[in-house]
């Protein structure tokens, strides 16, 4: 899931320009108290359907004018996408850094996010939510997960590999065997490397500490 896009001097002055500027003009992107960055209709910041720039202040709600959401390449500050329309119906997820795949990531629903706040507006988790992503560093060679759910839930781990876990908010009990069997590992903040602690093929997880 998070994933930071490396971009080239000339490719940021695109960018930058689509955003804060007119087409084909590179501007220099003020200081912002605010978020920005370019949603995408495709996975993997491709846009098969378009893409729509997306900057503002801290509050500011934005509609989404295209008909697909596969990927965000984040420039900075944190945004919570809404499946709803005006920043608070449907369902909520919070990001701070480039996503690759949308759906993959936070769930099929939010294919098609309907509004974007500038800021973090979404509401508490009764339970946890975290990105597990199959490298270590937060990488992603093997694709990410979304991982959340209500205290007790038993999530199936559908990635091949668990190299590091970040977390958004709650506790997870990290388990190397299928329907919460095998060896347990609880967590409630970041990992960077989960193998270093024997959870490198973590199988399940529960939502909540383990009884």
């Amino acid at each position: 899931m998070l994933r930071k896009t490396v971009l080239s001097l000339a490719a940021f002055g695109a960018l930058a320009g689509a955003i804060f500027g007119g087409a084909g003009t590179a501007l220099a992107a003020p200081a912002s108290s605010g978020a920005s960055g370019i949603l995408d209709s495709g996975t993997h910041f491709s846009e098969p359907k378009g893409s729509q720039g997306i900057n503002g202040d801290e509050g500011q709600c934005i509609t989404v004018n295209i008909p697909d959401t596969g990927s965000l390449q984040h420039f900075d500050g944190t945004m919570t996408l809404w499946t709803g329309a005006g920043c608070n119906t449907g369902e909520a997820a919070v990001l701070t850094d480039s996503v690759a795949d949308i759906p993959a990531t936070f769930g099929a629903q939010f294919a098609h996010v309907q509004s974007i706040y500038l800021g973090d507006n979404a509401p508490p988790v009764a339970g946890a939510s975290a990105i597990l992503d199959s490298g270590k560093n937060f990488s992603e060679p093997q694709g990410s997960q979304g991982i959340g759910g209500n205290v007790g839930d038993v999530v199936n781990v559908n990635i091949p590999a668990s190299g590091s876990i970040q977390f958004v908010t709650g506790t997870l009990t990290l388990y190397t065997g299928p329907g919460a069997t095998g060896d347990h590992l609880v967590v409630t903040e970041d990992v960077k490397d989960l193998a270093a602690l024997g959870f490198g093929h973590v199988q399940s997880i529960v939502i909540g500490a383990a009884a």
